[in-house]
């Protein structure tokens, strides 16, 4: 066939350029047109085209194929590799030129291989082949998507997303990449096991051009965490897989079962991780994430260290096939430990209730189940099953004032229950609750109390605490890990919870905001006056509040306890003496405070009805507020009430004219504010 193709070729420039009879000049100009149209009839005679065939008429390769694909992509895929004599899928019948199939057989695997042979620099050198495999994959339908558009130049460096998106490169583009440590995985402590998440790379490409990430050349380290001793990491890590941005089966770029690890001159041990093709658009970032499954038979742990090997670890391709080699020394490190060894710790909750008031019953007490504490149980490193917890009293309880039974809930199950005995603490045992690794699992403890006569005769308050715990010490609560083995809950410290009040009559309190302001007067520094306004919402029980609302010019600590009304005390404090109080001293001040009901001035609440009261505070000084200069807040100190006829007092300080209940009013405060100028 190329014989005849060159005898025409030659016959035919002969004719052009050899007399017919009467001698005439050739111009420049009807040479090139013979000649193109001659290129013409050699391209129709080896059967190549250069524009897109019928079949791929709409038709975008945007997924790999392989030997038993079927679809319309299939056909157009003939259609293109019957365009060369070289790669044509069949001479004549199924699959020859205009009788194309939507099936992917072996006549078709044999066409992409001699296809791929063809543009080996283009598809097989990159991604370090030296022969076709019939595969279909990201830089084959590059080049396929070149002859779609009608160029022929070579181009490299495309691919798909692990969804089967294409990222398209334009011919003469040349670009390069940045990498960093992702955020994620951490270094952390994990059970030995398959699909650990153990080294992330945030790739990003230029703006000149997309990026493909042909191969990362992976270091690792594994040491006996007990011995010291390093060994091969085949031995340990026996599978590892790529992914494009997180671990699902549709982001897989590459899995290399028992990876075998070469030692350099330094004892440095690497394995190369060839063929991931991960393509990254102009100016885009994407991550690639490196997944290890392990060995589980250890009795002792390991700490895998990973890292990028020497200084041309990461491949990358531009549009034009040009690779760039990076580096990346920033290190992660996994403990690995034998599965099961779960640690559980406990924490407060983010949903602890705040210090607040009971209502008791002269009869039957608190049969409300209140919930005085909130925990958070974390399992890390396995699951393991919660079997004991103990929580302690508060020196505000005493005996007659002990819950009658305590609940431990997880949501709305009732995990456990205690009563508590007069002694310091109560303990939830005899239950099996799992816990699941790595998860947050809320625990909530709940408390009814039998009637009081100190409920009556003006309340008691209660708080609940978690103690301190060890691994070694059961007391603060038991656990059992995944291979059987109990061991104590851990946690470093105490955790404190709020204070409760119970009582017969009393409100229900809940914060609403604070606000403050500085207004400067004149030009010296420091003259001029700083408002602050807390609200809070007030609801009586067991009787009618009495007139919340009054005004009041005091100006120093000894104000008078009224016995109807109510009186909330406020303090301004700077930000380097928080709680110490600013009253009138020496001239230097002024201080007003006043308290508004929503209701209105001797107006009253009657039982279970809210009102919204605002309280404000104002501090001025005409000669600047010296040793206060800085930043000033409001907080509320105390509240006093009559309700039903009992005054109490209640706050964080000593109470007027009454015992305060602890932390009640702890965060009633307002941001601070600027008094300097």
């Amino acid at each position: 066939m190329k014989k005849i193709i060159a005898m025409i070729m030659a016959l035919a420039i002969i004719g052009m350029i050899a007399p017919t009879g009467v001698a005439q000049a050739v111009t420049i100009e009807e040479l090139q047109a013979q000649i193109a149209a001659l290129n013409a009839q050699l391209a129709a005679l080896m059967g190549t085209s250069t524009g897109a065939p019928a079949a791929c008429s709409g038709i975008t390769f945007t997924r790999n194929l392989s030997q038993g694909a079927t679809g319309t992509d299939v056909k157009c895929l003939q259609a293109l590799l019957n365009q060369n004599a070289a790669t044509q899928v069949a001479a004549s019948g199924s699959g020859s030129t205009g009788n194309e199939t939507m099936y992917f057989g072996s006549l078709t695997k044999a066409a992409v291989v001699a296809f791929q042979g063809l543009y080996a620099a283009t598809i097989l050198t990159p991604l370090g082949l030296t022969a076709g495999t019939g595969f279909v994959g990201s830089s084959t339908r590059a080049k396929l998507t070149t002859m779609l558009s009608g160029t022929t130049g070579t181009t490299g460096g495309t691919g798909t997303t692990g969804t089967g998106t294409s990222t398209m490169c334009s011919a003469g583009e040349e670009g390069s990449f940045t990498v960093v440590l992702s955020a994620s995985p951490v270094n952390r402590t994990v059970n030995a096991g398959s699909g650990l998440e153990a080294y992330g790379i945030d790739i990003k490409a230029g703006a000149s051009s997309a990026i493909t990430i042909g191969s990362v050349d992976l270091q690792a380290a594994v040491v006996n965490a007990v011995t010291g001793t390093a060994e091969n990491p085949g031995n340990f890590i026996l599978g590892i897989k790529v992914y494009k941005g997180s671990m699902s089966d549709a982001n897989l770029l590459k899995t290399v079962t028992s990876p075998a690890f070469s030692q350099d001159t330094n004892s440095v041990w690497h394995t190369l991780l060839s063929g991931i093709n991960m393509p990254i658009a102009k100016s885009a970032t994407e991550k690639l994430l490196v997944v290890i499954d392990t060995g589980t038979t250890i009795d002792q742990n390991r700490t895998v260290t990973l890292q990028v090997y020497g200084n041309n670890g990461i491949r990358g391709y531009d549009c034009v096939g040009i690779n760039t080699f990076v580096a990346l020394a920033t290190q992660r490190v996994l403990t690995i430990q034998q599965p099961g060894v779960a640690t559980v710790t406990v924490t407060l909750g983010s949903s602890n209730p705040t210090s607040n008031n009971f209502k008791a019953d002269a009869t039957n007490g608190v049969q409300t189940k209140e919930t005085v504490l909130a925990l958070n149980a974390k399992a890390t490193g396995g699951s393991a099953t919660l079997k004991r917890l103990e929580v302690t009293y508060g020196s505000a309880a005493s005996a007659v004032t002990l819950p009658s039974i305590l609940y431990l809930y997880s949501g709305d199950t009732l995990v456990s229950s205690v009563t508590p005995a007069n002694v310091s603490t109560a303990v939830f045992e005899n239950f099996n609750f799992p816990l699941a690794q790595d998860v947050n699992t809320p625990l909530t403890v709940k408390a009814d109390w039998a009637a009081a006569a100190a409920f009556e005769s003006g309340g008691a308050a209660f708080v609940l605490t978690y103690p301190i715990g060890t691994a070694a010490n059961f007391l603060s609560g038991l656990y059992e890990r995944a291979n059987g083995q109990q061991t104590g809950i851990v946690n470093a410290a105490a955790i404190a919870g709020n204070t409760f009040w119970i009582s017969e009559s009393g409100l229900y309190l809940t914060f609403v905001s604070g606000s403050a302001n500085w207004t400067q007067e004149g030009t010296v520094q420091g003259v001029g006056k700083a408002t602050g306004t807390l609200v809070f919402k007030v609801k009586p029980f067991g009787g009618t509040l009495i007139e919340p609302a009054y005004a009041s010019g005091a100006t120093s600590v000894a104000v008078a306890v009224v016995t109807s009304g109510m009186l909330a005390r406020m303090e301004a404090a700077t930000a380097g003496s928080a709680g110490q109080e600013i009253y009138a001293s020496a001239g230097m001040f002024t201080v007003s405070r006043s308290l508004m009901s929503s209701l209105g001035v001797g107006q009253n609440v009657a039982e279970n009805q809210d009102a919204t009261v605002t309280l404000e505070m104002v501090i001025s000084t005409p000669i600047g507020f010296g040793d206060f200069a800085g930043n000033v807040r409001f907080k509320i100190e105390d509240i006093c009430s009559n309700v039903g006829g009992t005054l109490r007092c209640q706050g964080t300080g000593a109470g007027i004219g009454g015992a305060g209940t602890g932390n009640l009013t702890d965060n009633w405060v307002t941001p601070f504010v600027n008094v300097s100028n």
